[in-house]
């Protein structure tokens, strides 16, 4: 029988948990509950867990952690370009190759991988434990995720999961799940609590309020810190650490000095000193006082040997993690002030997550907020998979009905997390509120801005960061009729339970025409969609010509038009590879039009192109039209009759801008032997290349190859398209 199961993927550590008539935590090979949220790579093969932790001491650049912090993010977000500058992270951290300002890749043997596929390879190594212990196929489960993640980080979680095989019922918010976790063990049948889920993790912090009445759960409102975590506590405990030794031994700047030591000492020391401040957070949970001690690895300027011996007193580590902690309370309040609840509302604050395990944490809100009960979780850092598994067995048709009334779960309702606005031409207008119920439908009217609008952009933005908004998602869609400027468009925007945007569009007053624009999803559709976009801001410049605009938009209306036919699930499509290249390509030509441009005269031109130089490339049927057209404008006397087979042959042209960008190459290696052979027979090369790669289905291949000779290519750009210049026979 096959089983689902309840997965708590950790900043730090991930927890699976399984429930058929009791909820229980599954231990993982090792025969631990905790599993290390690492990964490395090891002889060619990936570590996983504490294994892949213990990688970190002789090849921390091999060694993946924390890369929760990294799902769903970009190459330009500021907290990755800290993470990028902070010595704390010694992997490396990149923009993704080949995509957008908007992805981030990781390096891991000297090869990119997405945080997806990293966070893949944890999901796969829980899937495999729990498939161990439960001697039975898992093939479904609830992944817990922040309650503050945004629809990208939510998606890139989703794309994770399907790499490891495993279907998603539901991504639960973390709070929830171990608001779950606490009723079901704390209620009975009957009992009505407000309950505030604090949840200080490794990555980030979560505040959620909770209704729970008789086994339903309802989000009041959530809040919180996607860049708040324990990570940020032992990062400030080491650089305690680093100053104590500085003043111990009179040096002026440590990490100059660990800098110098040899690889091998230096990844020791370094891994040493994290996993000692670490141990030692944990230790002043309980202790007055903890140890650093590491021997033999750290060098004065005079080589000689320093041994660490540094002790962390208690009060010292409270000083250094009192700011987080106001950090958090002052969130609580935000909270409370946004869904318009007094304190003496909440019946209990529950404090989970690993580092809720910190003393100062319950004194400082008991001190803050002196009418309320703190709780802290009998399982802080188990509770979450607990939840995640209760609904996990609740969503699932295999396994026994509950045995006892009184703590099974019923209904659960969630809230929005941020502000949604659209943008629009003259700004941004919010469309969904923060903290209203979900899922939520609206219905908002737009109106065209020129006359026969035939394309309009969605931008979908939040307020997920301080001091400005951040664009979720976007997509394009076409309107078919010749609409008069000002007509009004109506937009049925939808937010589901998973934060997922779903938009229709349609003409007021004509429902038929009914069309749902596909969104990018973070996957090879953002980055086609962002090609697209970025065509558009340049082409509606005032430095475009109406001829070269009309060109460009003819075409990009033709590929968006496809992107509606891959439908909504289909984000990593080859075809999005080929709807971006072709609306680039497009732009390009467009470019090089001239105020004398003939669309006769350049479909011609393009057929002869085409069916002398990549005839095997074409579509049998189109490679014919082509031919027989060229030959009635040939021969034929008649001027309508040219005029008819010239308009024939654009619209088959038009379908084949990649084919004539790439012939634009060939071009460039003439120009380049002029002044450079070297690059003229590497253009030649190239070009020869990808007509190979295209010929034989490598498309990937052959993509890479062509971005690569146009790089090369516009150091030789043609100016304007010369018609006469290209010697061609039908």
């Amino acid at each position: 029988m096959k089983k689902a199961i309840g997965i708590d993927l950790g900043t730090t550590n991930s927890v699976v948990a399984f429930k058929d008539t009791n909820v229980k935590i599954l231990r993982n090979k090792e025969n631990d509950e905790l599993t290390r949220s690492c990964v490395a790579l090891s002889k060619g093969e990936f570590l996983v867990g504490k294994h892949a932790y213990g990688v970190m001491e002789t090849n921390p650049i091999n060694t993946i952690l924390s890369i929760k912090r990294l799902m769903g993010g970009a190459i330009k977000d500021k907290m990755v370009q800290e993470m990028i500058d902070s010595p704390y992270y010694k992997f490396g951290i990149t923009s993704l190759k080949g995509g957008t300002d908007d992805a981030v890749a990781v390096i891991l043997g000297g090869k990119e991988y997405t945080p997806e596929q990293i966070s893949s390879e944890i999901l796969k190594k829980l899937k495999s434990d729990a498939e161990e212990r439960l001697g039975d196929e898992v093939t479904h489960a609830v992944i817990t995720v922040p309650a503050y993640f945004t629809e990208k980080q939510k998606n890139a979680t989703r794309i994770a999961a399907q790499l490891a095989g495993l279907k998603v019922q539901r991504l639960l918010s973390e709070p929830t799940a171990a608001a779950i976790a606490y009723g079901v063990d704390n209620l009975k049948a009957g009992d009505a609590t407000t309950v505030m889920i604090y949840d200080f993790g490794g990555g980030t912090f979560d505040l959620s309020i909770l209704n729970i009445v008789d086994g339903q759960y309802m989000e009041a409102g959530t809040t919180g810190d996607r860049w708040l975590g324990g990570d940020d506590l032992d990062q400030s405990l080491e650089e305690l650490v680093l100053n104590k030794i500085s003043e111990q031994h009179n040096i002026s700047d440590v990490r100059k000095l660990i800098q110098k030591l040899s690889d091998k000492n230096r990844w020791r020391l370094e891994s040493k000193m994290r996993v000692q401040t670490e141990a030692a957070k944990i230790q002043l949970s309980s202790a007055k006082s903890a140890p650093i001690m590491i021997d033999n690895l750290l060098e004065d300027e005079s080589g000689d040997i320093i041994d660490i011996d540094i002790t962390v007193t208690r009060e010292e580590f409270e000083r250094l993690v009192e700011p987080f902690i106001k950090r958090t309370i002052e969130l609580i309040n935000h909270l409370l002030k946004k869904v318009g609840y007094e304190i003496n509302m909440i019946d209990s604050i529950l404090l989970v997550g690993g580092t809720s395990c910190i003393p100062l944490i319950k004194q400082m809100i008991s001190n803050e907020f002196k009418s309320v009960k703190i709780k802290v979780s009998e399982k802080p850092m188990l509770a979450v998979a607990e939840g995640a598994a209760i609904l996990a067995h609740r969503l699932g048709e295999d396994y026994e009905p509950e045995l006892k009334e009184s703590n099974s779960i019923k209904e659960i309702s969630h809230t929005t997390n941020h502000n949604y606005f659209i943008q629009l031409k003259d700004g941004y207008k919010k469309i969904i509120d923060e903290q209203n119920p979900k899922p939520i439908s609206i219905s908002t009217t737009f109106k065209t801005t020129v006359a026969n609008q035939k394309i309009v952009k969605v931008s979908l933005w939040s307020d997920i960061e301080k001091g400005g908004l951040v664009e979720e998602t976007n997509g394009f869609f076409t309107i078919e009729d010749s609409l008069p400027l000002g007509s009004e468009i109506v937009f049925d925007i939808s937010l589901d339970l998973d934060e997922v945007f779903d938009v229709k569009v349609y003409p007021k007053n004509n429902k038929s025409k009914n069309k749902q624009i596909v969104l990018g999803r973070g996957n090879k559709d953002s980055k086609a969609l962002k090609f697209i976009s970025d065509c558009f801001d340049k082409v509606l410049g005032n430095e475009y010509s109406e001829k070269q605009r009309e060109y460009f938009l003819k075409i990009a209306q033709k590929e968006i038009e496809k992107i509606n036919t891959l439908g909504l699930n289909n984000g990593n499509s080859e075809k999005w590879e080929e709807i971006g290249t072709n609306t680039f390509a497009a732009f390009e030509q467009a470019e090089r039009i001239t105020s004398e441009f003939d669309e006769d005269a350049f479909a011609i031109t393009c057929a002869s192109i085409l069916t002398n130089e990549y005839a095997e490339l074409l579509d049998s049927e189109d490679r014919s039209a082509m031919k027989q057209l060229l030959a009635e404008i040939k021969h034929e006397n008649d001027v309508m009759a040219k005029l008819q087979a010239a308009q024939k042959l654009r619209q088959i042209t038009d379908e084949y801008p990649l084919l004539i960008n790439l012939f634009t190459i060939k071009i460039a290696s003439t120009t380049a032997a002029k002044t450079n052979p070297s690059d003229a027979h590497k253009l030649l090369l190239l070009h020869d290349q990808i007509v190979g790669c295209f010929r034989d289905r490598k498309k990937d291949e052959g993509m890479a190859l062509f971005n690569e000779a146009i790089e090369l290519r516009d150091k030789y750009q043609i100016e304007g398209i010369d018609l006469n210049s290209i010697h061609l026979t039908a």
